[in-house]
């Protein structure tokens, strides 16, 4: 229910409270928007993977150095 109608049929809520409330609706809000942007960014992020005479996709180095990833053969 809405503070509002709360009010409307007898329940008393201090105006403190109702101002805490829609700050934090609001904060809720805000963070939704924002985890929905990132969340879009990272989707139309475009990742670029190199390759060479062994592999046609190196995905990461290990930490020696060598490559790893998807083999011509794979």
């Amino acid at each position: 229910m809405r503070v509002k109608e709360l009010r409307m049929i007898g329940n008393e809520i201090s105006e403190e409270y109702e101002r805490s409330l829609m700050n934090s609706m609001e904060a809720l809000r805000q963070q939704r928007l924002s985890f929905k942007k990132k969340r879009e960014d990272e989707l139309n992020t475009v990742y670029e993977f190199e390759n060479d005479e062994n592999f046609t996709l190196i995905i990461g180095y290990t930490n020696g150095g060598f490559p790893y990833g998807l083999t011509h053969e794979e």
